[in-house]
């Protein structure tokens, strides 16, 4: 087994300890074939997709209008988790992930390289094949529960696709689609319809196909008995007591800003309905289920350096968060955990007036992407018109069984996923 990464509270002795645990866990491992709900754990994983710590400050100063008085007394949904701690996010290759490896370390619990998906790290980006690892979702469908993916970008972008997919590049996604139909999964909600259609159909979203082959997997996929929808229409008449597998693909490429979303005549669903109607469709299964949840576009707000998006979509993140943690507090047989795969565009909250804090709040900036000037003093320059990851550490938070494995100070990435594999008992 990978040695563990040592930190504050090391997972070496939690794991060791976890059966004395008090609380969801302690009766021991979970048996998920047993279909007894004494006994059904399910697992929701929800990952903000570049998001840091100076994100969520963000998005929780904008829920209170930027107003001191209100802050005080403002949280976010995600605030209220039982439990709290911080992951460090590097691949195998570099300090600095990017979103391929980090969501291969959550799903898999080994590191790869960057640009790899669910590949050990033998595996380099477009030019070598590495071993398929096992992820957390195949895992689960093997044992008999139902599995989810909902993202706010295309379903075969890098953090998607790293818990169904295996491929040595992860622009890829065209092959990233063809193995989602092979995967097992029972629901699928997001982007990404051109990598369905050869290039002679035409997109439901209007514009062709992307994929070099003749393939319709929309076809193939109703013909493996999955629902259908690709606007918000459809998607709220869905007949969900009825339905057992969805397949949602709501743009050609990415879904829309929230802001955007909320302008737009026809309006796609928000990541908080998605994943509500995801819960609602696998959780009718005794066994139990496992579910990621992924708000995608706060990395692509952080990556323009756009300040309102970033907020906007955090804090829809945090609606959906709401939604899984309104099931939880029904269903106390169920883990959630919140997290991010990096941090994206060195976020700074510094204050509006660099001289006199106390006067007009915060000013906020993104800093990556940028470079020091020669000479004594730290002045930096814009180097590059997007933004870029970074190193630095991003929050966990959790509640429900197993959680008490998550408040422990510094974890791996690759930790989250022994979290999950033990409490779903695989």
């Amino acid at each position: 087994m990978r040695k563990l990464s040592s930190a504050a509270g090391s997972l070496l002795f939690l794991l060791a300890t976890i059966s004395s645990i008090s609380g969801g866990l302690a009766a021991g491992p979970v048996n998920p074939a047993s279909g007894s709900d004494e006994q059904t754990i399910n697992v929701i994983l929800m990952i903000g997709d570049g998001m840091g710590f100076s994100q969520t400050t963000l998005a929780r100063m904008d829920k209170a209008d930027r107003n001191l008085a209100l802050y005080e007394n403002t949280s976010l949904r995600m605030d209220e988790m039982e439990r709290a701690g911080y992951v460090s996010t590097h691949s195998a290759n570099s300090l600095v992930t990017d979103s391929a490896p980090a969501s291969t370390a959550m799903a898999t619990g080994e590191k790869t390289n960057n640009g790899v998906i669910s590949q050990d790290s033998q595996a380099v980006q477009g030019i070598r094949d590495g071993r398929n690892l096992t992820t957390i979702l195949e895992m689960a469908e093997k044992a008999g529960l139902s599995t989810g993916v909902v993202t706010t970008t295309r379903i075969t972008h890098a953090t998607p696709a790293a818990f169904y997919a295996h491929v040595d590049n992860r622009d890829n996604e065209s092959e990233i689609a063809d193995q989602l139909l092979t995967s097992g999964v029972e629901v699928a909600l997001g982007g990404g319809l051109s990598y369905f259609l050869g290039g002679n159909y035409t997109s439901p979203a209007g514009g062709k196909g992307k994929r070099s082959d003749d393939r319709n997997l929309i076809e193939e996929a109703t013909c493996k008995g999955y629902a259908f929808v690709f606007n918000g229409t459809a998607f709220e008449e869905l007949d969900v007591e009825n339905t057992t597998k969805l397949l949602g693909l709501f743009e050609n490429s990415h879904m829309l800003y929230e802001l955007q979303r909320l302008n737009s005549s026809n309006r796609e669903p928000s990541l908080a309905d998605m994943t509500g109607t995801s819960i609602d469709i696998l959780s009718r299964n005794p066994k139990g289920f496992f579910l990621m949840v992924e708000g995608g576009r706060i990395d692509h707000a952080c990556h323009e350096r756009s300040l309102d998006n970033t907020s906007a979509d955090t804090l829809a993140f945090d609606e959906a968060v709401g939604r899984a943690l309104d099931f939880a507090s029904s269903n106390n047989r169920t883990l959630v955990i919140v997290t991010a795969d990096h941090e994206c565009g060195g976020l700074v909250l510094q204050p509006a007036d660099l001289d006199t804090y106390e006067a007009g709040g915060v000013k906020p900036v993104f800093g990556s992407g940028t470079t020091k000037t020669e000479g004594p003093r730290y002045d930096f320059i814009t180097e590059m018109e997007e933004a870029t990851h970074t190193a630095v550490d991003v929050p966990i938070m959790a509640s429900g069984p197993g959680s008490e494995l998550v408040g422990q100070g510094r974890m791996d990435n690759t930790d989250i996923f022994l979290v999950m594999k033990k409490a779903l008992g695989l």
